[in-house]
């Protein structure tokens, strides 16, 4: 797997970013360092991500996913789907049918249920309006379609609402992601990074709401113990289990309260991020 990042230039300013663009500036997107990038790359999947990638324009997108098809690999379109819905049609089917030619898909950030939460967490006026009627755009485009909902101290308590609102108002997902913040960039400290035990019931609950509703999700940068009976949803453990090397072996470690878990073999251990906050799990 390998990630490029065309730029910081974004239109929301997440407070869970990890790649803020007043850390670089927003950057003009070099195509041909991209396809040089891309060809240099170990084989796997290719997640391209921002800032926003959709700011980059259809035709340097539609160019770069057909890189990706070339090289035979799998494209990842990592976006907020914003602007999705106010492309014209001709540019909007220029990237579908190219990230469909890649065999790829859309992770959509999708941070929350509700205007007004989503307003706190990405700062982007009229953005959870904008980022519903793209995520329908693009299921309507037949468009594989993963939401990524970012956890963090600001939304925790609210992933059972979440998990039902995806059930009744985007139906055609293909699949949906909790995953944990990173205490890297905007975030930082308790205020951001709620301990994983007070996550656990709330996400629980979320996890059964998916089941009953038959919509395939998964759980990242959340040790298995902090699961319960979803532990099998730990992307880490899926990663561990196969033997994929990645950024898991390098961003987590094992700390003393791990010693005895069950999961130990199975588990890179919490965030180190995560550990400088808590102290601890």
């Amino acid at each position: 797997m390998a990630l490029i990042h065309l730029f910081r230039k974004c239109n929301q300013r997440c407070m869970f970013c990890s790649y803020p663009e007043e850390e670089g500036g927003a950057g003009t997107p070099p195509l041909k360092a991209w396809l040089k990038e891309i060809a240099a790359m170990p084989p796997g999947l290719v997640q391209i991500s921002g800032g926003e990638p959709l700011l980059a324009g259809a035709d340097s997108l539609a160019l770069l996913l057909a890189a990706v098809k070339k090289l035979g690999r799998r494209a990842e379109l990592q976006t907020n789907a914003l602007a999705a819905a106010g492309l014209r049609e001709g540019e909007f089917k220029k990237i579908i049918l190219a990230l469909k030619a890649a065999n790829g898909y859309f992770n959509v950030n999708f941070p929350a249920a509700a205007p007004g939460l989503d307003l706190e967490i990405t700062g982007a006026r009229g953005g959870f309006k904008k980022r519903v009627a793209g995520v329908k755009r693009f299921v309507r485009a037949g468009a594989a379609v993963r939401l990524t909902h970012v956890i963090s101290g600001l939304n925790y308590r609210r992933l059972p609402s979440f998990a039902a609102f995806a059930a009744k108002e985007l139906k055609g997902i293909a699949w949906l992601q909790f995953s944990y913040i990173k205490g890297i960039g905007r975030a930082g400290g308790s205020k951001y990074l709620p301990k994983y035990g007070a996550v656990r019931p709330y996400l629980e609950k979320a996890l059964a709401i998916c089941r009953e509703n038959k919509i395939r999700c998964e759980v990242d940068h959340i040790p298995p113990c902090f699961l319960g009976g979803f532990y099998r949803l730990s992307v880490d453990m899926l990663k561990m289990r196969d033997g994929h090397k990645g950024p898991h072996l390098e961003e987590k470690a094992h700390i003393p309260a791990c010693r005895g878990c069950r999961f130990l073999k199975l588990c890179p251990g919490p965030r180190k991020d995560y550990v400088a906050v808590h102290g601890t799990l």
